[in-house]
C-alpha cells in the first residue's frame, strides 16, 4: 500500500516536517525493520521518550505510521508502532491536469 497525499493538505504538510527532521527520519528507518513501542525506539535510537512520542504522534496523526495495542513484557497493554507503507507519495495539483 502506498501513502498519498495532496501536496496542499495539512497531512502532507506534516509527513515533510517530519522526513525533513532527523528524529522523525530515524523512527521511519527503525520502524520500517520492524515494529517497535515507543520505549524500544527510545532505547535504540537513545532518544528521549518524550521527544520520541512527540514525533510518533505526529506521524501517526498524519497516517504514515499506525499504532496497535499488544500485551508487553509485563502484561500491561503498550502500543506497538509499524510504518504503513513504505512508500510515500506527493501529489501535486489535480490528477485530471495529468
Amino acid at each position: 500500500m502506498t501513502n498519498e497525499f495532496n501536496f496542499d493538505s495539512w497531512q502532507a504538510k506534516m509527513v515533510a516536517l517530519e522526513i525533513a527532521n532527523e528524529v522523525g527520519r530515524a523512527i521511519l528507518k527503525s520502524l520500517s525493520k520492524e515494529p517497535k513501542t515507543a520505549s524500544q525506539i527510545a532505547k535504540a535510537l537513545s532518544i528521549p521518550l518524550p521527544t520520541i512520542l512527540f514525533h510518533l504522534s505526529r506521524l501517526e496523526e498524519s497516517g504514515i505510521v499506525s499504532s496497535k495495542k499488544a500485551l508487553g513484557k509485563r502484561l500491561r497493554e503498550v502500543k506497538v508502532y509499524s510504518v504503513s507503507s513504505t512508500d510515500i507519495v506527493f501529489r501535486i495539483g489535480d490528477e485530471k491536469d495529468g
